[in-house]
């Protein structure tokens, strides 16, 4: 065990100065915007907005690097893009694995999905080949086969290094209830939250608070629920989903407000924004009042075994471990 091994073995707290390249951490995030289920293709209406709003987040904390790493779907057509295939993916991941600049010279590791999906996994995009439907399911991917590539087994640059998952999976089926739903039929069961396998220094965050639940709200409304809600939006006009939008707000309210905070901190003041936003019921329809069909939105989950705390500089001034 080298020097710099062995502080950060001995610390009660992760590393957070910067590494050889002058960051902390350069972000990787999976930004898949649409998703084909047979020829009919599911937009994330937020996505533009999202992505702008994670770039405003992590800009805020010092030695951040100032562009995420980003895998988007924009030639995911194309056999050799990333988001291609399950396969395809593995590949990217195991190069990004691999990437020094992101795994050796950073202090710890943090990467975004942003995806239609469920708890423990998300959807690719599956894109029609020359009006050929490839699947009528699109692939999915586990969030575990994406943590496979950061452990220590595969990614020795990143032991002893905190790694952040943050996952937003929205419900591509998410409508609302109608006559039809009361003929008498049983509903089909939830399915139930998988557990999403970890290991120590490993942080899963996932969201399932799907942006349709705000997308499909009136201007006017968006406006009368003032900070609850990204009513500002982006030149397309659309609001970010509400997870990425509390991630924001969270991060800006504790770097005007503190010298560093801890991730246990941001976390719950999350979740408490959602689950304002839940109880209040603000994520109800707008079209005619009738209930979304699959229920409230759930407040996101939180899986770890950081083995220290992890706490966040907010001034670059104020450098130290």
């Amino acid at each position: 065990m080298n020097e710099t091994d062995n502080e950060r073995y001995e610390s009660k707290t992760y590393k957070t100065t910067p590494g050889k390249n002058g960051i902390i951490c350069r972000p990787v995030i999976v930004d898949i915007r649409k998703t084909h289920f047979g020829r009919e293709p599911q937009k994330r209406p937020s996505a533009s907005r999202d992505i702008d709003l994670l770039k405003k987040t992590f800009n805020k904390l010092p030695w951040f690097h100032p562009e995420p790493y980003i895998i988007n779907d924009e030639n995911s057509v194309n056999e050799h893009d990333p988001l291609y295939s399950t396969d395809n993916l593995k590949k990217e991941l195991k190069n990004i694995a691999s990437n020094e600049d992101i795994t050796k010279h950073a202090e710890m590791f943090v990467c975004v999905v942003l995806a239609f999906g469920e708890s423990g996994y998300f959807y690719l995009p599956n894109d029609p080949i020359n009006d050929q439907i490839r699947s009528n399911k699109p692939p999915k991917f586990s969030v575990n086969d994406l943590l496979w590539f950061f452990k220590g087994l595969f990614c020795p640059n990143l032991i002893l290094k905190p790694k952040v998952f943050l996952i937003q999976t929205c419900n591509p089926f998410l409508v609302k209830k109608n006559k039809a739903f009361f003929s008498g039929e049983e509903e089909e069961e939830p399915s139930r939250i998988q557990r999403t396998p970890i290991e120590a220094d490993i942080l899963v965050y996932q969201s399932i608070v799907s942006g349709g639940y705000t997308d499909r709200m009136k201007p006017e409304t968006k406006r009368g629920l003032g900070e609850y809600i990204d009513h500002i939006g982006n030149t397309d006009g659309q609001s970010a989903c509400q997870f990425v939008y509390a991630l924001y707000k969270e991060v800006t309210a504790l770097t005007d407000k503190e010298g560093e905070f801890e991730l246990n901190d941001l976390i719950l003041n999350v979740n408490r924004s959602l689950e304002d936003f839940i109880k209040k019921e603000h994520y109800k329809s707008d079209e005619r009042d009738k209930p979304w069909k699959q229920g409230p939105p759930e407040v996101p989950v939180c899986i770890d075994q950081l083995t220290k705390k992890l706490v966040l500089k907010t001034r670059q001034s104020n450098p130290g471990i």
